[in-house]
């Protein structure tokens, strides 16, 4: 690790550590760490036994009865992406998205039905949201969704109600435009407005069944993708290929927006931006970058244990996943500074466990952070 990229990482662990008492601390380091070098079964009691070598009871306080709140956490990373996004020219996109967890157990809290990509998932839910900044990809936040019948009245959220918060913690950022992209859950009129408002762009997916007005009459979606339109070929690399349509609609209770008809050998999509000069290429090109949270899905759960969850506390959970939030950026960080540009995140993280033992890295972080300024 060159010490340029070194120092910068240290800064960006620093302030994680200053939101936590001294005891606190380590709980939080040894915890961080076994979420990145344990592969396999990262319950507390084994992170505790091979990383703290120390009783499992410590390390359950603190992520299910330990006063840090995770809202302190996810301030320090947006502050970190600001700085990040202030010093990169490049293009600003954030992805919001949701993803289950699965779990077992009459008593966890927060369980219920969610829709996953193999159907219906019984387990936990979580919203997410991704920063694409130029070539670096930076997990925003993740946020639990707890069903109603799981929680208070007055503590219950919607998604939407969720994504809308996420999109508030944004602002502060004061980048634009910045680019927002969606599936059809997300493109509703609340969130599209609130995109509108930011004098931010949106680009979301939209049922088929969705009512537009086009022409002074009322139609939906799907009826207009079966009249004669004029379609552009859009090729995103070698196999994928989209025959592409667009016209400009108005949408109740958001406005006139430019609509696009895309056909693939996957079928039929519908797809609104508020951006009325966007190209067919620009559409397929900027959609596509919302695969990406996908694939971060993916890679938290299959290298960081997102949903090893050994407890059945709704805060605990919440904590965990600030934990692999910070482990995922730590690491997709690292790979950005250090030009190395691994392809994927298991090659990265595969990387990162040769360059560093776990006990290096609690070292580095608990007493050269703390005491210590790395001067190269």
């Amino acid at each position: 690790m060159n010490q340029k990229s070194l120092r910068d990482i240290s800064a960006y662990l620093r302030s994680y550590l200053n939101v936590f008492s001294r005891p606190q601390q380590s709980h939080f380091l040894g915890y961080l760490a076994g979420l990145i070098w344990i592969i396999r079964f990262r319950s507390i009691k084994e992170i505790a036994r091979q990383l703290q070598g120390k009783t499992w009871d410590g390390l359950h306080h603190f992520l299910v009865n330990s006063p840090w709140r995770t809202e302190e956490i996810y301030q320090e990373n947006h502050s970190r992406i600001r700085q990040i996004g202030n010093q990169n020219v490049g293009r600003k996109i954030l992805t919001l998205d949701d993803t289950p967890c699965p779990r077992e157990g009459t008593k966890i809290v927060g369980t219920g039905w969610h829709h996953g990509a193999d159907g219906l998932v019984k387990g936990l839910c979580a919203v997410t949201s991704l920063f694409m900044i130029d070539k670096l990809r930076l997990i925003w936040t993740i946020w639990g969704y707890r069903p109603k019948k799981s929680c208070a009245k007055e503590e219950f959220k919607s998604k939407v109600e969720i994504a809308l918060e996420v999109l508030n913690q944004a602002v502060f950022l004061g980048w634009g435009p910045l680019a927002v992209l969606m599936d059809s859950w997300y493109g509703c009129s609340r969130i599209l407005n609130f995109i509108k408002e930011q004098d931010w762009i949106f680009l979301s997916a939209i049922k088929c069944n969705r009512l537009v007005w086009i022409n002074g009459r009322k139609t939906r979606l799907s009826h207009l993708a079966k009249g004669r339109r004029v379609y552009k070929t859009v090729k995103l690399g070698k196999k994928r290929r989209f025959r592409v349509a667009k016209m400009r609609v108005y949408l109740p209770k958001v406005g006139e927006v430019l609509l696009f008809i895309s056909k693939s050998s996957k079928g039929t999509r519908f797809f609104i931006t508020n951006n009325l000069e966007m190209t067919e290429r620009e559409m397929v090109e900027l959609y596509s970058q919302r695969f990406w949270i996908e694939t971060m899905h993916q890679e938290i759960k299959g290298h960081l244990g997102f949903g090893e969850i050994f407890m059945r506390s709704w805060c605990g959970a919440q904590k965990h996943w600030a934990c692999v939030v910070i482990a995922y950026n730590t690491i997709t960080l690292w790979n950005y500074l250090e030009r190395k540009r691994f392809k994927t995140f298991g090659q990265t993280i595969k990387r990162w466990r040769e360059e560093f033992s776990p006990q290096m890295f609690i070292k580095l972080c608990s007493v050269v952070l703390l005491h210590t300024s790395i001067d190269g």
